[in-house]
């Protein structure tokens, strides 16, 4: 089974992750920025060239990420996995398409949450967390934006795909994706 998480940052895809994980004991849970992370150091030139673009705050670009997400579910082949926060490009979205093709079980959660909301728990979150990438919320929900809706509809296609809205309580959310999931 692969189970793929789609959303804006502060939707509730790593708390829905990891319910679900508590849910199905071997779940694994894959989240790309920290596959890019681990990868920039290994110390390799592949890793360097990843570490240097994230250092200077560049976007990777889709074939890097593609090659370091493949390289993980090839390893991980025939086990239960959660991506989170990929795919965030039509090209992601057409490379995820095609890596899966032989894969039977492929759900798409598309996390919707209304954007005075996010805002909120991401306030809530930077304080807990002292995270510093909440500071740019309005710039990576308006990119979150304009790159969804064209994903998404491509992903519709060829996965099957759940809407939730994911304004409620993590507990709500939760009942609706596992009702998804067992249907």
């Amino acid at each position: 089974m692969v189970i793929i998480f789609i959303g804006p940052p502060g939707s509730g895809k790593g708390t829905q992750a990891n319910l679900l994980k508590n849910q199905y004991n071997n779940l694994i849970i894959i989240t790309v920025s920290n596959l890019l992370i681990e990868k920039s150091s290994d110390g390799s030139d592949f890793g360097n060239e990843i570490k240097e673009k994230m250092d200077k705050g560049e976007l990777i670009e889709d074939t890097v990420v593609n090659d370091v997400l493949s390289a993980k579910l090839n390893f991980l082949k025939g086990k239960n996995i959660l991506i989170d926060g990929y795919p965030r490009s039509l090209t992601q979205a057409k490379f995820l398409k095609q890596f899966l093709i032989n894969d039977k079980s492929k759900f798409v959660i598309n996390f919707n949450v209304d954007k005075e909301v996010l805002r909120k728990r991401i306030e809530k979150r930077a304080q807990i967390e002292s995270r510093k990438d909440d500071n740019v919320f309005d710039k990576r929900f308006d990119i979150f934006l304009k790159s969804n809706e064209e994903i998404i509809n491509y992903l519709k296609t060829h996965f099957e795909l759940k809407n939730i809205e994911a304004n409620s309580t993590p507990e709500a959310i939760n009942v609706e994706i596992q009702r998804f999931l067992s249907d």
